[in-house]
């Protein structure tokens, strides 16, 4: 059984990127579990000295979640043409690790426009070594007409489940 773990930048409960998340779990296939991880808001802030040594428990905890994943797909909107802080902040306490290198990778970024936010999660994950291309990278803006009564639009089913298939051919 391979697991991918499916971090949502969003800060909002029940989020359009949780949305899309449950959606792909549940249409992930045979073989593949997804585990979503929603609490970035619990995270301490980012701390240099804490880092490498100290580490806060629950740190320790997302850290070993990432290493042990097969996968990891981050699905996340954008805020004020950039990325949510408690994802920015999570990236930050695996920047000292090797966490991300050579793990393969999807990002997800649905939001109003979205278009800053999936350049600057592309260009993190790079610098942490992840694995990914651009078919396991998908941008949706217009998200909120995009999904009605917990409902995803069929025009981005599709793009949706493809980003998975490519997933699965990295792991």
């Amino acid at each position: 059984m391979k697991k991918i773990l499916a971090i949502i930048g969003s800060a909002q409960e029940n989020s359009s990127n949780y949305k899309l998340v449950d959606f792909l779990s549940k249409e992930a296939g045979t073989g593949i579990s997804v585990e979503i991880f929603d609490a970035l808001k619990r995270l301490p802030h980012f701390d240099t000295a804490q880092s490498v040594e100290d580490t806060p428990q629950i740190i320790s905890g997302i850290r070993t979640r990432i290493n042990n994943a097969d996968a990891v797909l981050i699905s996340s909107p954008e805020y004020i043409f950039s990325i949510p802080s408690g994802l920015k902040n999570l990236l930050e306490w695996c920047v000292a690790t090797t966490v991300f290198s050579d793990k393969p990778v999807a990002i997800i970024v649905a939001s109003a426009d979205g278009k800053k936010a999936f350049s600057e999660i592309q260009l993190i994950m790079q610098t942490l070594g992840a694995k990914f291309n651009e078919n396991t990278c998908l941008l949706i803006s217009g998200i909120k007409g995009r999904i009605v009564s917990d409902k995803i639009s069929e025009d981005i089913q599709p793009a949706l489940l493809q980003v998975m298939q490519h997933l699965r051919r990295l792991m």
